[in-house]
This record gives structure tokens, C-alpha cells and sequence, in this order.
């Protein structure tokens, strides 16, 4: 499924479809007019008000850091109370009307209102506490206010705020970034209600939030001088991978998100090892053990028995990714036995690197998924510059390098189409 508009990709696939010979003009048509009707959108209108109610937000906050001299408090705080609720007065108002988007930006206004009275209040009488905190009560009463009115652009509110939550420090003094373990469970309360608006916008915002916290924290924690949460991430990962792929051909648990599900997995599980990488060639000391211990071993196998279970299970049911579901734990196998050898062998990582970027073109290709094939292209490219800039031993064993993979790419031209011929498949 596209990131991008729904409405837009079925026009073009119908117009496709008729200059193909796929489909007569009479019935191009007919589809046509069908998506134009259904696919209903947002208006430039709405987005106006958008606009409108964002802008009112700012100005509000802005009149908040004036001081406003000229007025009493009880003013400054009719004022702000009196804009917030005429905002709820008119989300009520349009969503009795039937005008239940511009309702819902209307309940966005609401809450803007809500954290200008939190700072004015705050301001005025001096309270002494932490932005941060002042922060998480607006996210909270932002996501309180989204449920209730069921406010997709309420919901987008409070996921910034949580992510401005997560990353503000305690106070001016913390040298150190926060760990808040806490975030995940707001990110589920949140992902519900996505789940029950089928809004994909707010959905791709929850996975965004959730890789960046999750690598911020294990990065922290890296910091700290432990590489647990890295570990257990990369097993986790490999997990929900085979998860989504088996899910992708079966559209209705996330209603047609499994796809950017693995997108952001597989960019996740990129950005994990290539940080395993870095951490091994510039501080050993950290990943001496790799999973050596007997959690780690634990967790590491757990999740390869679920990924060889799907695997297997996939290819005697024919699962229409079933060489998908069994290459992710070939490749993870392939992954633990690299980091529990030779973490910090150069030319191990870059292979591991480099193949698993090929296998992530080639996935995109097999289930037709422009922006996977983009990544994979995208993350090739990454692993030939780091290996150039890095050198594995001298400038010409780097050469070698690319020359191996070269050639070794080459042979896949000539074996892949022999093997894909014998088992009828044509990708």
C-alpha cells in the first residue's frame, strides 16, 4: 500500500488498465467515477481550517510569551478559556451539522487552547515545574481529548508532544538524555485509537515514534556501557519481520499496513546492525560477549525457532511469501553466527550488509513495493560508500571487495532466472 494518496494511485492504475487494452472505456469510466466518489479525501476547505486553527494555536502561545502587560490575569485566563471552548462549542456544532473533519480540526483548536492555559496559568502565578511535565499533561489530555471525539488531527497533536516529551531533558542540568520505558505503553493507547480511526497518517507516525525511541534508548543504554536492549531489539526485529510477511497477503488485521510495517523493520534491523558495526570497530570492549550469555543465547535462539517455524510452515502452505519467510531466518541465522564469531570483522559486517540490501531490492521486486525496493537500493548504496570510507585493510583489498560483489552479482544474473524458471516463478 502507498504512502501516498489512495485516490491518486487507483486513477492512474485505471487509466493504465484502459491504454493496456485491460479494461474498455465504458468500464474505466464507470471505475473511475466510482473512486472519485468514494475515495472522498480532504478538501482544500478543510485544509484551510487546518491551517487556520494551527496559526490560532501559535498566536495563542505567542500572547502567552508577551507577559500581556496591559491586561489582569483573570483576563489572560477568560481569554484563553473562552477561545477553548468556543473551539469545543464549534466541534459540537459541525459534528451535529454532519461536517465531522472540520469537527475534528476544530477539537485540534481545543487543545492548542488547552496548552497556551497550561503555560499562561503557569506564568501567572509563578508555579514551579518542569516543562516537561507540563508537556506530558497536555500529550495526555490531547490523546484523552482525540479518544472522545475520535480527532484524527488531536491524535497527531499528542504524538509530537509525546515525542517532545521523550526528548526533553529533565532540566537544564541533565547532561544525560531520559529513558522513559513508560512510552511504549502511550504508543499502544495511541495505536488503538489509529487502528479505530484507520488513520494511516497517525499510524505511520507511531511506527516512526517507536524506532526512534526504541534506538535512541538502546543507544543510551549502549552508552552506559550495556548492549541489552540492541540485542534483544535485533531479535525482536527479526520477529516481527517474519510476522508482517506472513500478514502482508492477508489485509485485515492493519487493514492494509503490513507492508510499511516492514518497511520500517527492515530499516530498523539496517540501522541496528550497522550501529553493532560501528560500536565493534571503534569500542570492542562493549560486544566482547556478543551472545555469548546465556540470555542473550536465549533470546537470540527463541527468536530464531519462531522465524524457522514460519519459515517452514510458510513453504508447505504455499504462502504466497513463503521465499520471503524463509530467507528472514536464514539471514538472521547467518547474522547471530557473524556477531557471536567476529563482531567486529570489517568484512564479515559489509557482506552481511551489502547481501542484505540485495535481498531487500529483490523482496520489493517479489511482492511489488516501490518504497521497499527504494530502501534496498537506498541502504546498497549505503554499505558500498561505508566500506569505501572505511577500507577493509588497504585501498586494495577494498577493490577486491567491490570486485567480489561484482561478480558475484553477475553470477546471480545468470543462477537466479535458471532457479525461478524450475519453481514457475517469474519475479
Amino acid at each position: 500500500m502507498a504512502i501516498w494518496n489512495r485516490k491518486s494511485v487507483l486513477t492512474e492504475a485505471i487509466a493504465d488498465w484502459q491504454a493496456r487494452g485491460l479494461l474498455d472505456k465504458a468500464t474505466a469510466q464507470q471505475l473511475d467515477a466510482d473512486v472519485q466518489h468514494r475515495a472522498g479525501g480532504t478538501s482544500f476547505r478543510q485544509i484551510l481550517v487546518l491551517l487556520a486553527v494551527v496559526c490560532l494555536g501559535f498566536a495563542a502561545m505567542s500572547f502567552v510569551a508577551a507577559n500581556w502587560d496591559g491586561l489582569g490575569r483573570l483576563t489572560r485566563v477568560g481569554l484563553i478559556f473562552a477561545a477553548m471552548w468556543a473551539f469545543w462549542g464549534g466541534s459540537l456544532y459541525l459534528s451535529m451539522r454532519g461536517h465531522h473533519k472540520t469537527a475534528q480540526t476544530c477539537t485540534l483548536g481545543a487543545c492548542a487552547m488547552f496548552g497556551a492555559g497550561i503555560m499562561l496559568i503557569s506564568q501567572i502565578y509563578h508555579i514551579q515545574g518542569s516543562p516537561k511535565d507540563a508537556t506530558w499533561l497536555w500529550a495526555m489530555m490531547t490523546l484523552l481529548a482525540a479518544a472522545l471525539t475520535l480527532s484524527v488531527p488531536a491524535l497527531v497533536l499528542s504524538l509530537a508532544l509525546l515525542l517532545i516529551w521523550v526528548s526533553v531533558p529533565p532540566n537544564i542540568f541533565s547532561s544525560n538524555p531520559p529513558l522513559h520505558f513508560d512510552f511504549p505503553l502511550y504508543l499502544l493507547a495511541a495505536a488503538a485509537l489509529a487502528y479505530a480511526l484507520r488513520s494511516r497518517f497517525a499510524a505511520h507516525l507511531i511506527m516512526l515514534s517507536a524506532w526512534l525511541w526504541f534506538m535512541l534508548t538502546a543507544l543510551t543504554i549502549v552508552d552506559q556501557g550495556s548492549m541489552i536492549m540492541l540485542k534483544a531489539g535485533l531479535c525482536l526485529a527479526f520477529v516481527f519481520l517474519s510476522a508482517a510477511l506472513w500478514a502482508d497477503r492477508n489485509r485485515r488485521l492493519l487493514r492494509g499496513f503490513e507492508r510499511a510495517v516492514i518497511l520500517y523493520t527492515i530499516a530498523f534491523i539496517s540501522v541496528t546492525i550497522f550501529a553493532w558495526h560501528i560500536i565493534a570497530r571503534h569500542d570492542s570492549a562493549l560486544i566482547v560477549d556478543g551472545f555469548t550469555t546465556d540470555i542473550y543465547l536465549l533470546i537470540a535462539l527463541g527468536s530464531l525457532g519462531i522465524c524457522w517455524t514460519a519459515g517452514i510452515i510458510a513453504v508447505r502452505a504455499a504462502h504466497p511469501n513463503a521465499y520471503d519467510l524463509i530467507v528472514t531466518p536464514m539471514f538472521a541465522t547467518l547474522a547471530f553466527a557473524l556477531l557471536l564469531i567476529s563482531p567486529d570483522h570489517a568484512l564479515m559486517a559489509q557482506l552481511l550488509m551489502v547481501g542484505g540490501a540485495v535481498w531487500v531490492i529483490r523482496m520489493g521486486w517479489r511482492i511489488d513495493y516501490r518504497q521497499l525496493a527504494i530502501l534496498g537500493f537506498f541502504l546498497f548504496a549505503a554499505a558500498l560508500l561505508t566500506t569505501y570510507f572505511e577500507t577493509i585493510g588497504t585501498l586494495i583489498a577494498t577493490s577486491v571487495f567491490y570486485l567480489g560483489v561484482g561478480l558475484l552479482l553477475l553470477l546471480g544474473v545468470f543462477i537466479i532466472p535458471r532457479l525461478s524458471r524450475s519453481k514457475g516463478d517469474r519475479s
